[in-house]
């Protein structure tokens, strides 16, 4: 079993159904990297992703992000997926920039997949290029909207087939502070047509309670982030038909932030 190129990490993101297209914060480095203009933290973060429980079947990640201006900031990314015998690693960096209202990014990923059964041994590369936007229509309602694999990049070698190409479009509505609604469509070129529906709440000012869904294929979300000071700790859980829970861990450290004077 492979995954699916870009694989969604981290628990805000599978708490809620990973319908984070519109959200802006640091963790837009994993989700769409136009929310990362106007991002006023310096962070790092890391996540672990266990799927299904099954041996072979876990991500791990680790991202950085830093502002240079009020509206500007970049970040990086790093992840692995698999085992010794079928891995995918995926090494990221990007920029977002806010112009008024509107959020712009642009990020290059270089994709490695490696076999090293007994009978098969390859391993294929690939650069590939994500865009972004993010429009503030309103105090409570942010549109968000990414391609990945803008170009149509394809793997190296002889097993050099086409990186999947990723429409992705939603909003995020925050009708109290406390509650963030969140609905996304996602167009794979080799799937089904998908759609997320994502709920967080904030119980109090430290704790956020999340939840979402997804119908095609059905899967089931819940998840919870506490922040204290400098740290955030996040963890989701999601099911999926007869493949059982999978497990899901972040954890960050906003090392600076920007003075409000600036």
């Amino acid at each position: 079993m492979a995954q699916t190129a870009p694989y969604a990490i981290g628990a805000r993101s599978w708490g809620v159904a990973n319908a984070t297209v519109a959200s802006a914060d640091a963790y837009a480095i994993l989700n769409n990297i136009a929310g990362l203009g106007g991002n006023q933290e310096a962070a790092v973060l890391s996540t672990y992703d266990s799927h299904h429980q099954f041996e072979g079947l876990n991500t791990v990640g680790f991202s950085g992000v830093i502002p240079f201006s009020n509206d500007l900031s970049a970040g990086f990314s790093l992840s692995r997926f698999g085992d010794k015998l079928y891995n995918e690693l995926s090494l990221g960096i990007g920029v977002g920039h806010r112009i008024e209202w509107v959020s712009l990014g642009l990020k290059v990923d270089y994709l490695q997949t490696a076999v090293n059964a007994p009978s098969l041994a390859f391993s294929r590369k690939a650069f590939v290029f994500q865009f972004g936007g993010l429009a503030k229509l309103s105090e409570q309602l942010l549109f968000g909207a990414q391609v990945y694999n803008l170009t149509q990049s394809r793997y190296s070698g002889i097993y050099g087939n086409k990186v999947p190409t990723i429409l992705r479009a939603g909003f995020l509505y925050m009708p109290l502070k406390a509650v963030r609604l969140s609905a996304e469509l996602e167009k794979n070129t080799d799937l089904p047509l998908l759609i997320k529906i994502g709920l967080a709440y904030q119980v109090w000012n430290k704790l956020w309670l999340r939840t979402g869904v997804s119908p095609n294929p059905m899967t089931h979300h819940l998840g919870a982030g506490f922040t204290g000071g400098k740290f955030s700790v996040d963890y989701a859980v999601h099911s999926s038909g007869q493949l059982g829970w999978s497990h899901h861990l972040s954890l960050g450290y906003a090392f600076w932030r920007r003075p409000k004077n600036e």
